[in-house]
Formats: C-alpha cells, structure tokens, sequence
C-alpha cells in the first residue's frame, strides 16, 4: 500500500511528521516466504517503528529482528511447524496476530493483534500480560477501551 501512495520512505516520513509512531505493514511477499522488501525497511526504521506481518520464515523473521522491525506472526502457523521461537531473543520485538478466541500459549510474544476482537478477548489478553493492538472498526465497538495499546487504521 505504501508503494500505491509514492516512495515508501516518502510516505513512511509524512506519516510520522503527521504522528504517527508505528506503521503495521502487511507484506505479501513476506507472508509467501519471499524477502523481496527487507531494503525498504530497513531505511524505514531509522525514523519510525516498523512492524511487518510475515511467514515464520527464519531467514526472514531474523532478517526483520536485525534490522530491529517488529515481526507479527500467526501463531498457528508457527506452532504447527517449529516448536516455539525460545531461541529468538528479541521477544519484545514479536507480535501474534491472532483470531478473538485463540487459546495458543502466547509466551513468546510481546504484543498481540486481535482480529475482530470484542471486550472479552481484549480482557483476556491484556490480563496476560500483552499489549493489545485492534483495528479501528473494533476498537469502536468495545465497551472498554482502556486496555488497548493500539489502534490498526484501515
């Protein structure tokens, strides 16, 4: 999407004098296991965080972590094909996308994104210990806000 609006460091660079803090990027080469855009993110993260939905991909997953990108991984997929990411020390850099009513163990992620989340799943979480991210259009439906450390703009 980045791309569709100009150069992406141009527009990464609009955004943060607009402030914004983080910019969530849903890379499909990434998700397909390709590291085609890794050099675009790593001029992006000189000046804003970056975080990057990809594959569990290990040469992809530890590319991100260098280059200090917040990497967002579903669990699912993850634990259906490797044991755990306890080698990966960065845990405060891993970020699960996760569905509202998923009951994998989240030890090793710091954040947590919940797909159409509801007040429930959002307690649920945050009282693991995670920082809670949703999108805006369930962000607007929640009860109770208070929880939520992020808001994904659509």
């Amino acid at each position: 999407m980045l791309s569709l609006l100009g150069k992406p460091v141009d527009v990464a660079k609009k955004m943060k004098e607009e402030g914004y803090k983080l910019i969530h990027i849903i890379d499909m080469d990434a998700l397909s296991g390709m590291p085609t855009n890794l050099d675009i993110y790593d001029n992006l993260t000189y000046f804003i965080n970056v975080q990057v939905e990809c594959a569990p991909n290990d040469k992809i997953v530890k590319k991100l972590l260098s280059l200090k990108c917040r990497v967002v991984l579903d669990p699912s997929k993850l634990y259906s094909s490797k044991p755990g990411l306890s080698a990966i020390r960065e845990k405060n850099l891993l970020v699960a996308k996760v569905q509202r009513d998923c009951a994998l163990p989240l030890d090793d992620f710091h954040d947590v994104v919940i797909e159409k989340a509801d007040d429930d799943s959002v307690a649920r979480f945050a009282a693991l210990g995670k920082r809670v991210i949703v999108s805006e259009s369930d962000y607007g439906k929640l009860a109770n806000r208070k929880p939520v450390w992020g808001i994904l703009l659509r």
